[in-house]
């Protein structure tokens, strides 16, 4: 039963909206994947660097990435989100991407306007090294401010060629579509 503006009852239900229902989401809201990207916005908790870590490593098994290079991509992502969720202010959002099946381009961004500078550190200091290992892993990596914060890429080349098409499963749930 609904009741139309001027208060009239109606047994007929609505009609529906014009065009397709809308599409489901698959995952959580704060996840969007493609057959070859990931973004992903993460809370500034530091809880949040495990969940980077897992859904990163997730979709570089669903792109068919090698074991080897997975491996340090994933670090990299550990490094570069736990700099942003330790050192930055306000949200913080992963996004990974296959780049003609043959390089992994990861961004990580933060609302910090200021770039991040490697700093010595002491040979027993438990931190203070992360920069300097994406600089070691990495095939290229930068920083780039803008409006909103600012931007920490890295690009790295997973396997000379192009990689077999990838899986189709979405990384954080293992679903697939």
């Amino acid at each position: 039963m609904t009741v139309n503006p001027a208060g009239a009852v109606a047994t007929v239900p609505p009609s529906p909206p014009n065009g397709p229902p809308p599409r489901r989401r698959t995952g959580p809201p704060d996840v969007h994947t493609t057959p070859r990207g990931l973004a992903l916005r993460l809370p500034s908790d530091p809880a949040a660097v495990s969940r980077a870590r897992h859904t990163a490593a997730g979709a570089l098994r669903c792109w068919g990435v090698p074991d080897t290079a997975a491996d340090d991509i994933v670090l990299m992502v550990d490094e570069l989100v736990t700099n942003a969720i330790e050192h930055a202010d306000g949200p913080v959002w992963l996004r990974l991407r296959l780049r003609r099946g043959c390089c992994v381009i990861c961004q990580v961004g933060d609302g910090c306007h200021e770039a991040p500078r490697p700093r010595p550190s002491d040979p027993d200091a438990e931190n203070g090294r992360g920069l300097l290992l994406v600089a070691a892993l990495a095939d290229a990596f930068g920083t780039r401010v803008t409006t909103t914060g600012k931007v920490i890429w890295f690009r790295r080349r997973v396997r000379d060629g192009r990689i077999p098409a990838p899986r189709t499963a979405h990384p954080a749930t293992g679903t697939h579509y």
